[in-house]
């Protein structure tokens, strides 16, 4: 392992990182990464080559962007000409991870109310509303006190986990100074690389710089930097809800709330050795302040035009608007909001023109009884003639007549009672 760190530090050093970098991340004191410097100048008789030499640079540069295991780096290998064994890369490999998953770690294992980790897990389905949903749990944990916040949801948009966020901050009486996620979509628009940082949704940006907090992403493949959060899932999930009977979502919540401050966060916690619930005090003084606050704008904001029959589509379902709003133009534009109660509701010139709960995908059109009715009642009034604007005005020039119709005969014509007469009259 000590060999492996100095040939850490000598790749560090040649890309000009600084020795207190390298310290960090290789988990030893500055001093150590001085003298491992001056060594190298001495020659070492007791140093062997080893098969895997001439691919550390490839191993390390692999490591650096995927937690890749030992196996799949096998292969790669041998691919390009490696013989040794797998023994050899294993070991080497092992403390690389270690100090990938130090770096990532250590930094959010700090004082108290500077981080909290977040993640979503599927937890099956369950009959909601009439249908059936996917349910999805999303837990929130302190770093510093492991206290859990958590509840079951049926839908894991952005404007969803926002209010979730929300609630679970002024719950716990604080919003933490970071906030560290896995790679979702509903936070995270490019993912982290060796590189580049991760560049965080806009939406998700405005929320986290409304509340005050940082958005801290992991790498892609390293689940145990957030280790935290990955356990209390599991606890959960196995300790909360395996066996567990419940009516609806509700009756579920409630006794998911009823667990996490009876059980949860009252045991003796396997790491700090304390009560999560005794240490939670020690975050909240040190977390940004919530109370008095406003709740973020969270609805989601789209716009969609209405077509000639009064609907507008969301998601590849068609949803009914007043027909009113149409009158002798089609494709007038509503604005659509989808809010946090999953409905979409469409305005018009600041007016109320739908309100429909949100259908799923393949849905077929969702019609208001009342936007139906008055659809058929314009559909049956006349026609309204377009107003037409001033026309151009013009004179035509007839040709002349010929002359065979100047000088034909006129015919004689007689008043209608000369038709009339006796035709033996003497007269």
């Amino acid at each position: 392992m000590i060999a492996t760190g100095r040939s850490m530090m000598k790749r560090m050093l040649r890309e000009k990182v600084p020795k207190a970098e390298i310290a960090r991340r290789l988990g030893v004191c500055r001093q150590t990464v001085y003298n491992w410097e001056k060594q190298e100048d001495r020659p070492d008789p007791a140093k062997r080559s080893s098969k895997l030499d001439p691919y550390t640079s490839y191993i390390e540069n692999r490591l650096e962007s995927y937690d890749l295991p030992a196996t799949v780096l096998f292969r790669e290998l041998q691919e390009q000409g490696y013989t040794g064994k797998i023994s050899i890369l294993r070991d080497y490999v092992a403390p690389i991870k270690q100090g990938h998953v130090r770096r990532v770690v250590e930094r959010f294992e700090t004082e108290p109310g500077r981080q909290a980790q977040m993640d979503w897990a599927n937890c099956g389905t369950l009959v909601h509303k009439g249908r059936r949903r996917r349910l999805s749990l999303l837990v929130v944990v302190l770093g510093y006190s492991r206290f859990t916040w958590a509840q079951f949801v049926v839908s894991e948009r952005r404007p969803v986990l926002m209010e979730l966020l929300e609630r679970a901050f002024r719950e716990l009486g604080g919003a933490p100074r970071e906030l560290l996620v896995d790679n979702l979509k509903q936070v995270v628009a490019e993912v982290k690389t060796a590189r580049m940082p991760a560049r965080i949704q806009s939406a998700f940006a405005a929320f986290a710089e409304h509340w005050g907090f940082e958005v801290q992403a992991c790498p892609p493949y390293w689940p145990r930097a957030k280790g935290k959060v990955e356990r209390a899932i599991e606890y959960v999930q196995t300790s909360f809800l395996e066996g567990r009977e419940f009516a609806d979502l509700d009756d579920l919540n409630g006794q998911l709330r009823t667990w996490l401050a009876q059980v949860a966060n009252v045991r003796c916690h396997a790491t700090t050795k304390e009560q999560p619930a005794d240490r939670l005090k020690a975050d909240q003084a040190a977390m940004l302040p919530v109370l008095g606050r406003a709740a973020f704008p969270g609805m989601e904001m789209l716009t969609r035009r209405a077509d000639h029959d009064a609907r507008i589509s969301y998601e590849g379902v068609l949803y009914s608007v007043d027909p009113h709003i149409l009158g002798p133009k089609r494709g007038v534009p509503v604005e659509v909001r989808i809010g946090t109660d999953e409905r979409l509701r469409a305005y018009h010139d600041g007016a109320l023109v739908a309100d429909h709960a949100l259908a799923p995908k393949g849905s077929p059109p969702q019609d208001n009884p009342l936007h139906a009715v008055a659809r058929r009642r314009l559909r049956q009034r006349p026609p309204q003639r377009r107003p037409r604007g001033r026309g151009p005005h013009f004179e035509q020039r007839l040709p002349d007549p010929p002359r065979w119709f100047s000088d034909a005969p006129r015919v004689a014509t007689r008043a209608l009672a000369t038709y009339e007469e006796d035709p033996c009259s003497p007269n």
